[in-house]
């Protein structure tokens, strides 16, 4: 079930795959030798959680979410803006509706569509029964925080 989570969380993103693993050893170490805590070796959902809700967590992985962000802001333009756009839903949105949110901030509906062809290329957005949403979780919620 954590092994689940994880990848719900990460989508494979080795960084973050990583990132996670280290901070759980981490803190099941400290549980257990610093604190003097009985617990039980095998990770949970519930350590999983606690983990990425720590603010510090989001610190740690500012390499890849920097990297993510600022990846997008080359190339075809607005891809950050169709990322925040996106980001406040966990669901995805509409294609339609993504194009058409974008669009109002003054973007030209072809350079949105290529935008959007570059954001999947790059594994951050993908489109599934008509609905665009980012693909790793944990970078939408860190996109959310920055908003």
């Amino acid at each position: 079930e954590a092994l689940d989570k994880i990848y719900e969380l990460t989508h494979g993103q080795p960084y973050l795959v990583q990132l996670i693993g280290f901070v759980l050893v981490r803190r099941y170490n400290d549980q257990v030798f610093e604190l003097g805590s009985d617990r039980d070796p095998v990770f949970t959902v519930k350590d999983v959680e606690a983990i990425i809700n720590d603010t510090d967590f989001f610190k740690r992985g500012r390499y890849y979410f920097h990297g993510v962000w600022s990846q997008a802001k080359q190339g075809a333009k607005g891809q950050q803006a169709i990322l925040q756009v996106l980001a406040p839903h966990p669901q995805g949105l509409s294609y339609h509706s993504a194009i058409a949110e974008v669009s109002k901030k003054g973007f030209d509906e072809k350079n949105l569509e290529e935008a959007i062809k570059t954001l999947q290329r790059h594994d951050v957005v993908e489109e599934t029964q008509g609905r665009l949403s980012i693909i790793v979780e944990l970078f939408r919620r860190w996109l959310v925080q920055q908003m």
